[in-house]
């Protein structure tokens, strides 16, 4: 049976980026030697989801594998001041609403993920966590991915082509860097 591969993090943390580096970098299953694809946007669950009840079902599966995405407080709330997407808010110090959630305020969103984030983290082995610096990280990235990417059986194959993902847009929607330079 393929693994599958799912990504999730909150928005604007680089999932998009993380995808796009995976797909293009010749990517394998090395368990059992074969090319992977990632399930990216709804399937089996949007990358986005507040309900962990869903992600922990999936991770149930050993052959289910998560990468989870991340982006430190400060940088985050940053991003969405750019680009809130979903989020609805006037002020990160007042109430915040996503997908008919209403939290406190900003601060209570990202510790909403965090939180449980780390939770599925320390109870499934089929779950790594990445930081969106260190991806962006043009020397040293490509080894910080893959050796988060050996714990859970994956391995890239084309530095060549990890190097050029780096040098696109991650997206076409929203209001994206060019590439890792300007993400720096």
């Amino acid at each position: 049976m393929p693994r599958q591969v799912h990504i999730i993090g909150p928005y604007n943390t680089g999932t998009n980026l993380l995808f796009n580096i995976i797909n293009n970098s010749e990517c394998i299953d090395a368990i059992e030697n074969k090319s992977i694809t990632i399930e990216h946007q709804h399937k089996p669950f949007g990358k986005h989801t507040l309900n962990i009840k869903i992600i922990e079902n999936y991770l149930d599966n050993p052959d289910n594998l998560l990468i989870i995405m991340y982006k430190n407080v400060y940088n985050w709330l940053y991003s969405i001041q750019k680009s809130p997407y979903d989020i609805k808010y006037t002020k990160l110090y007042l109430p915040v609403t996503l997908k008919k959630n209403i939290f406190p305020n900003m601060i209570e969103l990202y510790n909403f993920y965090f939180i449980n984030y780390m939770s599925i983290l320390q109870r499934y082995p089929n779950a790594i966590f990445l930081e969106y610096n260190k991806v962006i990280d043009n020397a040293n990235s490509y080894n910080y991915i893959q050796t988060k990417l050996s714990k859970i059986g994956l391995s890239m194959n084309s530095i060549t082509k990890f190097n050029e993902t780096l040098m696109k847009p991650a997206k076409d929607h929203g209001k994206s860097v060019k590439n890792v330079i300007e993400a720096n």
